[in-house]
């Protein structure tokens, strides 16, 4: 993790907690690749926020009834308990970095860069929304879609919630939506923005 991360992590305010869905066994090892990769960027973020950010892992293999109960069926699948975000797959490659921003942002909600352009009377009028942005570790555009998305779902009181999707992980999700290009926005399962969606386009969506 590099000298960048550990200086946004210095903003850290308030305590962040982190459900971590992974195919953990009764051996102590993980059956998906990508579960190791998310286990090991957790634990860089927890053993460098001077205590402001926890996690408990959670095995949808070992303990289904704790997966049902948040609805999840994939690993790895995080959840940042209590700010509408989830990451069905890893955050890695050009997502890890907006990943951090994100924790961060849910820790000092200040930082957010949409709290001062954006009135609460504007989430007052929209509906209670879930989207779906897909996207892969390789693509930039992405990156600042999954930055302005998380963004509102902190912003909503729960209005929002997010789950950024990353397709090669969960294919059948992208073949879904007839995504062939990302990143791709759907909103409550019907209405899709191709490319980095504009605050105005991802309300006017949502009313």
């Amino acid at each position: 993790m590099s000298s960048d991360t550990q200086s946004v992590l210095d903003d850290l305010r308030e305590p962040v907690h982190l459900k971590v869905f992974t195919t953990l066994t009764g051996a102590g090892y993980r059956q998906c690749p990508a579960c190791e990769n998310v286990i090991d960027l957790v634990k860089q973020l927890k053993e460098r926020s001077a205590g402001l950010i926890d996690y408990e892992e959670i095995s949808i293999t070992e303990d289904p009834d704790a997966a049902a109960k948040y609805k999840v069926e994939r690993a790895p699948t995080i959840i940042v308990q209590g700010h509408g975000i989830r990451y069905t797959g890893a955050p890695i490659g050009q997502e890890a970095a907006p990943f951090v921003f994100s924790v961060v942002m849910a820790s000092n909600g200040a930082k957010n860069p949409m709290a001062s352009a954006l009135p609460q009377v504007i989430f007052d009028r929209i509906k209670k929304s879930r989207v779906e942005l897909i996207v892969t570790p390789t693509c930039p555009y992405c990156a600042q879609a999954a930055l302005i998305e998380n963004a509102l779902a902190m912003l909503s009181n729960g209005k929002i919630v997010i789950d950024i999707v990353e397709s090669y992980e969960n294919p059948d999700i992208a073949k879904k939506y007839g995504v062939s290009a990302v990143p791709v926005t759907v909103v409550n399962g019907t209405q899709k923005i191709v490319g980095v969606p504009n605050v105005a386009q991802l309300l006017a969506a949502m009313t």
